[in-house]
């Protein structure tokens, strides 16, 4: 973590999921490569979440879009070869990384990626802005997101909006990974470890330390 930031392949992510609590799933991922601060590759597929969708109101995506959609277990092993060995980058990342390690989770396995949060670097970074939401921010930043909430185009907009983000950073002597630990980064996903618990119906369900406090 030591290397400059800029030497790192990173990839910045973004999931539409069913709803917001535990019990929901991811249906929407969008993942774009950065490799020598260039975008090289761009993925994106609707997922089947076999539940109901309960979050349209937020993304428009609805049940009927992904009835043939492949599961999150179809795509697992391509997914977790994508982000192998590269930190991940998303608008609030604790989110993100936590759906997406429910996913895993439940397929018996897990994440040991590191994770930057563009949300995290752009209170530190901009402390006076009046809000620090992803299209706010992206106003700000001249960065053009024509559809907001659809997992590929927000992961776009992030990745786009962490480079700029770069150069602020390398300006203020920030320019290793390393160096944003005063700051609470890299997020190593701790937060976020495994529990389980048996429900009234003896199924497992995955519960986070958030969930226990």
């Amino acid at each position: 973590m030591n290397k400059s930031i800029s030497d790192h392949t990173f990839v910045a992510i973004d999931l539409e999921t069913t709803g917001i609590s535990r019990y929901d799933r991811i249906c929407e991922i969008g993942m774009i490569r950065i490799e020598g601060s260039e975008i090289v590759d761009r993925f994106d597929t609707l997922v089947n979440p076999k539940v109901n969708i309960t979050n349209t109101v937020f993304h428009g995506i609805e049940d009927w879009m992904v009835k043939d959609a492949p599961c999150f277990s179809d795509i697992a092993d391509k997914i977790a070869d994508y982000i192998r060995d590269t930190v991940l980058i998303a608008h609030n990342a604790p989110f993100d990384m936590r759906f997406i390690r429910y996913e895993f989770q439940r397929l018996n396995t897990d994440l040991s990626n590191f994770a930057l949060c563009t949300l995290k670097l752009a209170r530190k970074l901009h402390p006076r802005f009046p809000s620090h939401r992803l299209d706010y921010i992206l106003r700000e930043y001249d960065i053009i997101n024509d559809h907001h909430h659809r997992a590929v185009c927000d992961a776009e907009s992030s990745a786009h909006l962490f480079l700029q983000m770069q150069n602020k950073l390398e300006e203020s002597g920030l320019e290793t990974i390393s160096s944003l630990k005063k700051w609470g980064l890299p997020y190593d996903h701790k937060w976020c470890e495994e529990t389980i618990v048996v429900n009234n119906n003896s199924d497992f369900e995955l519960l986070t330390r958030d969930n226990l406090v």
